[in-house]
């Protein structure tokens, strides 16, 4: 918790001017520096503690950069008094001469000794961003405020230069806050030094090439020491998981009981597993399980504890209420608050402070959609930022990826939604995450089909199946504590049930600000102590990819497209010996040929461990399996789910059935059904073999190439997008015009559905 202010602090009254400098253009600072101290004490470090900035936002054209620059610390920086170029705090040179044309080799040096100038001359700059610049050695410059400055922020990420091993024991980097060195080249291993970087809480190694065993040597070093660290485009895989909980994660859980009636409550049995951790369920209550819950919206209450500390001095610890906002691990962010920018007094104390991580992205690494799952699992609900862009659907060595042809591959995230609920995410905020999670939609990732084929297959067939084997996907009220939601890698043409299901979720978050203004509406009129309310989900951003119609209507130039057309066959098969690719057939058939060998053998080693024939009818006809394994040094024995004898009306079911009895290899990752299969028809409370569920969500048998008439009738997703926000938003101002006089307006949600949140694109080309 933050300390209270001190008794000056929470009497002084505010100073009018600096309520209004937000306010005040920044061409204004010079002159109002003028009027007398009292404003120059305000405006004077508004003007310089970003001087970059200062002089971009008034007017300072990129072009213009370089000719600025030397003449500024070439020829007026050691003009300025000591005390005005001591308010200087941050030296950003991100967004300044990036121009390529402008880095001929003759001021390539020039300009790093215009920088070596002034940082001698700003002798309190503690912010140095320097990310994209190839021609800047930051080991001369780090060197150089050995004598200067002491950063507290560093960010040289994208730069070419390899990094000395001594780069880190630089005295002068040793009160740094945070750290950027993503995509540098050369090893990380200088940062496994012990000792090192005690200040460090933010630490970025995207693009950094790291794998599994440089991972754990990181987190045996660091611990609890970060409260953000960045490990996106890496090679890191499942393996890591466990020892990331262990050792970044602190002990204590922040779930609680308390909220069962709203939430629910996880229920602990005695076994797990390594693969899959403790077994646990979800116990709902009347409401939680249809998070319907008249109090669901409603801010946690003030916590008290008459024994606020455990043994050995160790904090007890509570979630957080909803009320703060997420501390910033942006540069910006960053910038802003260790720049002495903010006016917050605990700001700065809250930044310093960390009990582990809390803010993580694993994006594009080998870490899988079930890792995602475990990770959530085991980090006590610490998480309140979470990235994930892209993974694997299931892990790329799994015995369900073997199954599938070679070539194909899913990525995103199905059937994990009961894992971002308050229930295990305790604390999340923040999620970035692939779209999946929303539209049940995967990415394909397939040879013989062009884009705009795989879009398709991906949001009809495989799109189904998924449907049938996890029905639930994550709504808004599964967690009314997250504040920020951007979903990745949508794609750009859709055949119609993506669109459908994206506008369903805004129709869902215009629900939600509807409901949540009720209830506080009705909360306020019953009593004066209302608790105050969770404001939901205000954020959504959508993170579209390129998008190439053009070139994709047919696949050509995977398949012959005139064949297919005249002989009326299917192309492309998901069982490719199947498959009408003539210069693939003899690959193709000889990988059937294994296919087949290998599910004759399944079958046979199934078979061969039982006694007698007697035994193998017996086994077929039950509905469970039995199963031993060991946790925690204790053996025990489980009876898990192989599916009904009888079909099922879920062909997820009957496939589940039929590899859990014909592929033994696949009946591993046991652990308890999810939510989303409970609705899919299997048992409450039963255990099921995770990994032949997986292998179940690939269509067995071929799947058609998309007629081309079905390629030319995708809808652009954002054109769609477009129209159903200008709709909303028309009706929405029609009615606010019809009732501009009257004394409750237009209330939220029906009829018009116009969600007011911030709603943000982002296009790739």
């Amino acid at each position: 918790m933050p300390s209270l202010p001190s008794y000056q602090e929470a009497t002084t009254r505010a100073d009018w001017l600096q309520v209004v400098s937000s306010y005040i253009h920044t061409s204004d600072y010079h002159a109002l520096c003028l009027v007398n101290r009292h404003f120059w004490n305000l405006f004077a470090p508004l003007l310089w503690i970003d001087i970059l900035a200062t002089v971009r936002r008034r007017g300072l054209k990129p072009d213009d950069d370089l000719s600025w620059w030397f003449d500024f610390t070439f020829v007026k920086l050691g003009d300025v008094r000591l005390s005005t170029r001591g308010l200087v705090r941050v030296l950003d040179l991100r967004d300044f001469a990036t121009e390529s044309y402008q880095f001929a080799t003759d001021e390539n040096a020039r300009f790093l000794r215009s920088l070596h100038m002034a940082l001698k001359l700003l002798p309190r700059v503690n912010a140095l961003l320097l990310d994209h610049h190839t021609e800047i050695d930051p080991n001369s410059l780090v060197s150089l405020t050995k004598t200067h400055s002491s950063p507290l922020l560093l960010s040289i990420s994208h730069c070419s230069t390899q990094l000395p091993g001594t780069f880190f024991t630089s005295p002068s980097l040793q009160k740094l806050v945070y750290l950027d060195v993503s995509d540098l080249p050369g090893s990380v291993a200088p940062l496994l030094q012990p000792l090192l970087l005690p200040d460090l809480r933010i630490l970025k190694l995207a693009g950094r090439e790291l794998d599994d065993a440089t991972f754990i040597g990181l987190a045996e070093l660091y611990k609890l020491r970060l409260w953000s660290l960045d490990l996106s485009h890496n090679r890191l895989t499942d393996c890591i998981l466990q020892t990331l909980a262990e050792r970044c994660f602190p002990p204590s859980s922040l779930r609680s009981p308390d909220h069962f009636q709203v939430e629910g409550k996880l229920s602990a049995s005695n076994h797990g597993t390594i693969t899959y951790g403790a077994f646990e369920f979800i116990e709902e209550s009347q409401f939680s399980g249809s998070f319907s819950s008249p109090e669901r919206y409603h801010l946690d209450a003030p916590t008290y504890d008459a024994q606020p500390y455990f043994l050995h001095g160790q904090r007890q610890v509570f979630r957080s209420d909803g009320r703060g906002t997420l501390r910033s691990d942006s540069a910006d962010g960053a910038t802003h608050i260790l720049s002495h920018q903010t006016t917050h007094y605990d700001v700065e104390d809250t930044y310093r402070n960390s009990r582990g991580i809390t803010h993580l992205d694993v994006s594009y690494n080998q870490i899988s959609g079930s890792g995602v799952e475990k990770l959530l699992r085991i980090s006590n609900g610490q998480i309140e930022h979470f990235a994930c862009d892209s993974m694997p659907l299931v892990p790329p060595r799994s015995p369900a990826q073997q199954l599938w042809p070679s070539d194909t591959s899913l990525h995103g995230i199905a059937g994990l939604a009961h894992v971002f609920r308050p229930v295990y995410s305790s604390n999340l905020r923040s999620l970035r995450i692939h779209h999946s999670l929303v539209t049940n939609v995967p990415t394909l990732n397939v040879d013989g089909l062009s884009s705009l084929a795989r879009l398709h297959v991906a949001e009809t067939s495989i799109r189904f199946r998924i449907d049938k084997a996890y029905p639930q996907r994550y709504v808004p009220d599964m967690n009314p504590r997250l504040s920020s939601l951007t979903l990745t890698c949508v794609p750009r043409r859709s055949s119609g049930p993506l669109i459908e299901r994206l506008l369903g979720f805004l129709k869902l978050l215009s629900l939600q600000e509807r409901h949540i203004s009720d209830a506080s509406h009705s909360s306020q009129a019953a009593s004066w102590h209302w608790p105050g309310m969770l404001k939901g989900l205000r954020h959504l951003r959508l993170e579209f990819g390129p998008d190439c119609p053009g070139k994709d209507t047919t696949a050509a130039e995977d398949v012959d497209a005139g064949h297919l057309m005249s002989s009326g066959e299917r192309g492309f098969s998901f069982f490719e010996g199947e498959s009408h690719h003539s210069a693939r057939s003899s690959d193709t058939k000889s990988r059937v040929a294994r296919r087949l060998r290998s599910d004759s053998a399944s079958a046979t080693d199934v078979s061969a461990g039982q006694d007698n024939e007697l035994e193998k009818a017996k086994r077929d006809k039950a509905e469970f399996i039995h199963y031993q394994d060991e946790w925690n040094g204790c053996g025990f024995e489980l009876q898990v789910w192989a599916g009904p004898a009888h079909p099922h009306s879920n062909p997820i079911i009957n496939d589940y059935r039929r590899l859990v009895l014909n592929h033994r290899n696949l009946c591993a990752s046991v652990g308890p059904v999810s939510p989303a299969q409970v609705l899919a028809g299997v048992p409450e409370k039963s255990y099921v073999f995770h990994t032949a569920w997986r292998a179940a969500l690939m269509p067995p048998g071929e799947l058609a190439t998309p007629a081309p008439q079905d390629l030319a009738g995708m809808r652009d997703v954002l054109g769609a997008l477009k129209q159903h926000r200008a709709a909303g938003r028309a009706c929405y101002q029609d009615l606010q015009g019809s009732q501009k006089h009257a004394t409750l307006g237009v209330p939220l949600g029906a009829p018009h559905f116009y969600w007011t949140g911030s709603l943000e694109v982002s296009t790739k080309q």
